[in-house]
């Protein structure tokens, strides 16, 4: 059985036809062999009458006869001694018969094989006309030709460039060697049409249900046979397939149609096999999809409306919109844009004319379809009118809103605060006291709302929001309902103080609707004609700035507040401030050699006020207090005095203060301060995270920062920075990885260093030591972790464990191998 039947080819009637060109190709062979045969014949029959004659060479007549090379021991080639082979010339390839196809660059390369290279000459190339073919150098034309010869090394190169079908024949190589010897090799070129593709597009697309021919149109000389392969399976007609010359026929195509066929053609006589992949994706027409596209819309006045079109198809649906009335299309339309790929309709401040028909149109490739949506305007709620009101406290109120639009709208109430919600008709189901009504006004086409709200308090005063609502949006309006009600104090102080005949403004807050009128007294005697009282407003707030130049003026000032209501006061006390009393105890919280932490047991008696500060008297033990030093501390902050002389005795006391002044000195201690030694700790500023280290924002560096120490006696000259990988055991402890440890110092005029080079997603131990002309500090260590690197490529599995110095990544790579006959073979390899 013939390839083309057993791969599912052409009809019988096509393989026939095969069968007598293969046959015609064959005897034109055979009788292009018997002229060539007869040739050499005639060849050395003419050779063969030159030996005769004493000659070597054949006869000048027939510059293209090879006889072969003359034997040893012959009258033309007489046995020389040392002879080691016989002169001739290789063409190479070597195959007599050559078949090139047309179009295709051909190479033929002429060898000598002499024993004495030097002694060959006159190499040459002679086409099927016996015409000499010329080197490139030797070219007298401006541009080289199509058929020419290039000298290589030991050899003469025929070039045909791009073969054409007239170029055909018995090329001969000739050669003369030892100025008397002539050499020849001829070989024949034999042209076949390679395999070509007339019209075979490789992406080809059916529609959905319609008989559809796969292109494949393939020309070869001799005459190719064509079969077919789908997702690499062998197709046979039959079924829904039929096998002709110029394509496959698929009947009723489906979707499940989709897939790679290849197209094969195949020429047996020259062994040549080509191969066409052509995609085939079957297309669907556009189909609306009604679950997201309704046949009607309400759009509102104003707003920005968008209206939704829905198809489904292969490939997908562009979308137009057409308005049916005008057969205008919305997308060259002011205020409407289309999105021709999602069908979106926008349109910007809609109008009460927009309302009407629209065609939605779905086009692609395989068919057009259309679906009318009708659009409705909706016009907003308008609120006509919601009046503020004030009525007396324990009466009842009745609150108005009315409103328009189309539909009516419909109203509500809502006081307005965060826990408030709208009221819901009837009376509340919380505050009976409260109902709420809602009719609709025909002559005026308004509706109208009403809120009623019976021995009203003073926890209804406030604002009120009038909702009016219908299909359209939401309208809303605020109200303010002011309750009447007597004066009442409730945010005025209890205590005032003063001290030195410093003036002090008593101040007083009457509230109440309407405002009250306030007047003063100070121990039931009327003071606003006092000098010494000066008194601003007279309600709802007032203040009296009072100068207390003598005792009498500390007591009970009263204020009294009085509207139409009622009458209300309230008391203050005037107070006379002093400076506390002595400290009670200093202690020592930490101590080097040039500095001293205190914290104190402060005074019993504040005299009134809160302490302001804190403040130390000390000097050398040795040292009057006439030479003594000062300093003042704010309070609650930390208490360190510095610039002591190490091993340095000195005598403190201490005192108190508040706004008065301070105490007396008090609390005395000495104290022989230490010797000079190494600085104190740099202790590390980064803030830490419940699991124990800082965490950089950034994947490669991290600044960390740091509290000067104190020096202990000797100037700190630089700092010294080391940073290490480390892991976190499944414990929580860091363990150094081993890794190389990185080394900086920088000068003392620095309180942070940036940490540059660093690793993704990894920890680090840093320690930062200080350094003085006695040695190094106890470092400050912190654990720091870097970021992870987004940048990076690849998937990533969680935090990791320092392991090279570089951030351990994985990554997923897939490398797909497509091979024929069979489905893609998928490698994965882990990348780190």
């Amino acid at each position: 059985m013939s390839l083309a039947m057993r791969c599912g080819g052409p009809s019988q009637a096509s393989g026939r036809q095969q069968q007598q060109q293969q046959q015609q190709q064959q005897q034109q062979q055979q009788q292009q062999q018997q002229q060539q045969q007869q040739q050499q014949q005639q060849q050395q029959q003419q050779w063969g009458g030159a030996r005769q004659a004493g000659a070597c060479t054949p006869p000048a007549s027939h510059p293209v006869a090879h006889p072969g090379p003359a034997r040893p021991g012959s009258a033309c080639c007489p046995l020389r001694a040392g002879a080691i082979r016989t002169p001739e010339l290789q063409i190479l390839p070597s195959q007599a018969v050559q078949t090139k196809p047309i179009g295709k660059n051909v190479l033929l390369t002429c060898k000598a094989n002499v024993e004495n290279l030097p002694l060959l000459t006159d190499m040459q190339w002679l086409d099927p006309n016996n015409r000499t073919i010329l080197n490139n150098d030797v070219m007298y034309t401006s541009s080289p030709q199509r058929m020419h010869t290039e000298q290589m090394p030991s050899a003469l190169a025929l070039i045909i460039p791009s073969l054409r079908e007239t170029e055909a024949g018995l090329y001969t190589c000739t050669a003369t060697y030892a100025n008397s010897e002539k050499l020849y090799k001829s070989v024949r070129i034999e042209t076949i049409v390679a395999i070509t593709w007339e019209d075979a597009p490789e992406e080809q697309f059916p529609i959905l249900h319609r008989d559809f021919k796969v292109r494949c149109k393939v020309t070869a000389q001799p005459a190719p046979q064509v079969d077919w392969m789908r997702n690499g399976e062998i197709i046979s007609t039959g079924g829904r397939y039929v096998v002709e010359t110029d394509g496959l026929t698929i009947q009723k195509p489906a979707e499940s149609d989709d897939g790679v066929y290849t197209c094969r053609a195949i020429v047996v006589q020259t062994g040549e096999l080509a191969q066409r992949d052509i995609r085939v994706e079957v297309h669907t027409p556009p189909a609306f999809d009604t679950q997201h596209m309704q046949p009607s819309t309400r759009v509102v006045e104003g707003d920005t409306a968008t209206i939704q079109c829905k198809a489904l198809g292969k490939p997908k649906p562009t979308f137009a919109w057409i308005k049916s009335s005008t057969q205008q299309n919305m997308a060259t339309a002011d205020r409407f844009k289309v999105n021709p790929l999602t069908g979106d309709m926008i349109i910007n401040g809609v109008r009460p004319e927009d309302s009407g028909e629209y065609k939605c149109v779905a086009s692609n490739k395989a068919s057009t379809v259309e679906k009318t949506v009708l659009v409705t305007v909706l016009v907003k709620p308008r609120i006509i009118e919601f009046r503020n009101l004030s009525v007396p406290i324990k009466t009842e109120v009745r609150m108005e809103c009315r409103a328009s639009g189309n539909p009516l709208p419909t109203v509500t109430f809502k006081k307005l605060n965060q826990q408030a919600r709208p009221y819901v008709l009837g009376r509340q189901p919380t505050e009976p006291r409260i109902e709420l009504t809602s009719v609709e006004d025909p002559t005026r086409r308004e509706a109208v709302g009403t809120l009623r709200i019976d021995k009203i308090g003073r926890y209804d005063d406030g604002l009120y929001i009038c909702i009016a609502s219908n299909e359209g949006g939401e309208a809303t309006k605020n109200g303010h309902l002011s309750i009447q009600f007597p004066p009442s104090f409730t945010s005025t102080p209890v205590d005032v103080w003063s001290w030195g005949q410093n003036p002090v403004n008593i101040s007083c807050l009457a509230e109440s609707i309407p405002n009250a009128t306030i007047t003063w007294k100070l121990n039931d005697r009327d003071i606003e004609r006092d000098p010494n009282v000066l008194k601003y407003s007279s309600g709802p707030q007032s203040v009296i700035r009072i100068t207390p130049r003598r005792r009498d003026y500390y007591g009970v000032y009263r204020c009294i507040a009085t509207n139409v209501l009622g009458t209300a006061e309230t008391s203050i006390t005037l107070k006379e401030a002093v400076p506390p009393s002595e400290v009670l105890q200093a202690k020592i919280q930490a101590i080097t050699a040039t500095t001293i932490t205190f914290t104190f047991i402060g005074p019993q008696n504040f005299g009134g006020r809160p302490l302001k500060a804190y403040a130390v008297h000390y000097k050398k033990v040795q040292d009057p207090w006439d030479y003594a030093y000062n300093k003042t501390w704010p309070a609650d902050s930390p208490y360190v005095l510095e610039k002591l002389i190490p091993q340095m005795e000195y005598n403190f006391r201490f005192a108190a203060a508040n706004e008065v002044g301070f105490s007396n000195w008090a609390a005395g201690i000495t104290i022989q301060m230490p010797r000079r030694a190494v600085p104190e700790e740099p202790r590390i500023l980064n803030p830490i995270i419940e699991d124990g280290y800082v965490v950089s924002p950034y994947s490669d560096r991290m600044e960390v920062r740091w509290k000067i120490p104190a020096d202990n006696g000797e100037p700190i000259d630089n700092y010294q920075i080391e940073y290490c990988p480390v892991r976190r055991d499944i414990s929580g402890y860091f363990d150094l990885t081993g890794e190389p440890c990185n080394i900086k110092q920088i000068s003392q005029e620095h309180s942070s260093v940036e940490l540059t080079n660093l690793a993704p997603d990894t920890f680090y131990r840093v320690e930062i030591k200080a350094h003085n002309t006695i040695g190094y500090s106890v470092p400050g260590r912190a654990v720091i972790k870097t970021a992870r690197d987004l940048s990076a490529p690849g998937i990533y599995y969680g935090e990791h464990n320092y392991v090279t110095g570089r951030s351990a990544y994985h990554r997923l790579s897939v490398t797909c191998i497509p091979l024929f006959f069979f489905t893609f073979l998928t490698s994965c390899s882990w990348l780190q």
